[in-house]
């Protein structure tokens, strides 16, 4: 149900975004310099689109930088969890030998008695 979901909210963005890209195909400045509009020191000449492209890949990886460095914390705490967990298991471990040990070990005493 999950999938069919995303797929009905992401198919039709993925439509738009292509038609925007084949509508705006035309070539348009790029210009770094904000103090000479006339005679940039760097410009570019490219498609909308391109520019269009590379503005949602810029946004993507910094949202996606921006949530990751958000959830250190999570990541921090779930790694000290599992570090917690697999010492609690060992130590149950080690208890339930020692028990079966002793188990042993007083029925053979009781067996020699």
């Amino acid at each position: 149900m999950r999938r069919i979901f995303r797929w009905l909210i992401t198919f039709p963005i993925l439509l738009i975004a292509g038609f925007l890209l084949v509508a705006n195909r035309h070539i348009i400045d790029i210009s770094l310099d904000p103090f000479n509009a006339e005679d940039p020191a760097f410009s570019l000449e490219l498609p909308l689109y391109i520019v269009i492209l590379v503005a949602i890949f810029i946004g993507l990886l910094l949202g996606g930088t921006l949530t990751w460095v958000g959830q250190h914390r999570y990541r921090k705490a779930s790694r000290v969890e599992r570090s917690n967990a697999h010492k609690w298991h060992n130590e149950a471990d080690d208890l339930r030998k020692r028990a079966e040990q002793n188990a042993t070990s007083n029925v053979k005493q009781l067996s020699n008695s």
